[in-house]
């Protein structure tokens, strides 16, 4: 009897879900110790690069050109030409955008698989650029599904700003970090990986003081810190 290749990876996501959530109970994860990331992904090959989707102006009849391909040193690249001239006969009155976006995980018969990564401070890329600004995009879960939250590439999670269909909204709400869908930024770029992360002394937005240390020495510490990586970004 023959089976079908869809039904078949679906149930094998299943079981491979109710195995993980299993070993999680037993483990007490919920409770469990701090950890260093969190990987999302891995962009070492050919394979993994097919969990992205490419777009860009010329999906709606624009002249921007934008790809997405592996290399030899086992890297995704990003790359195109931005072209900022409207066609004529356009209904749009701006143009010149592309961007990469991760596919949605497959559903498995008990959830559709989100990260979460609500004990981590930074969302940490590894990438070579060239010179142009980009910005990195993530949606979760919401009741408002063009809800996006943006930002450039220092990124510690609490610091994304919530926008929709481009725009910034007025009233700000905090990201659902339990429930991350999609990972996606807006041209040279050559990326390795992306992950969630801590440092030695963040434990999600909490901060961690280190043993044998007095509260008092540490925060003065950690507030000059603080001071100097505002006034770098202010500049």
């Amino acid at each position: 009897m023959s089976t079908n290749p869809g039904l078949h990876a679906y149930l094998q996501r299943s079981a491979k879900y109710l195995q993980q959530e299993a070993s999680n109970a037993l483990k007490l994860d919920g409770f469990s110790s701090w950890k260093r990331d969190l990987p999302m992904f891995q962009l070492n090959s050919v394979e993994a690069l097919q969990q992205f989707v490419l777009g860009s102006d010329a999906d709606v009849g624009g002249l921007s050109e934008a790809y997405w391909g592996h290399t030899p040193e086992n890297t995704g690249m990003f790359w195109g030409k931005l072209n900022t001239t409207v066609p004529e006969g356009s209904k749009f009155d701006k143009s010149g955008y592309a961007g990469i976006k991760s596919k949605e995980r497959p559903i498995t018969l008990f959830h559709r698989p989100r990260f979460d990564t609500s004990q981590y401070r930074y969302l940490a890329i590894r990438c070579k650029a060239d010179s142009r600004q980009y910005f990195v995009n993530v949606q979760t879960d919401s009741i408002f599904p063009s809800y996006t939250w943006q930002h450039r590439l220092q990124i510690p999670f609490r610091d994304f700003i919530l926008t929709a269909h481009g725009h910034v909204q007025k009233n700000q709400l905090e990201m659902d970090r339990t429930k991350i869908r999609s990972v996606g930024w807006d041209f040279c770029l050559e990326l390795d990986w992306i992950r969630a992360m801590n440092t030695e002394r963040t434990w999600g937005d909490r901060d961690i003081l280190p043993e044998g240390k007095g509260r008092k020495t540490d925060d003065i510490k950690y507030h000059s810190l603080l001071i100097f990586q505002a006034r770098k970004r202010s500049r």
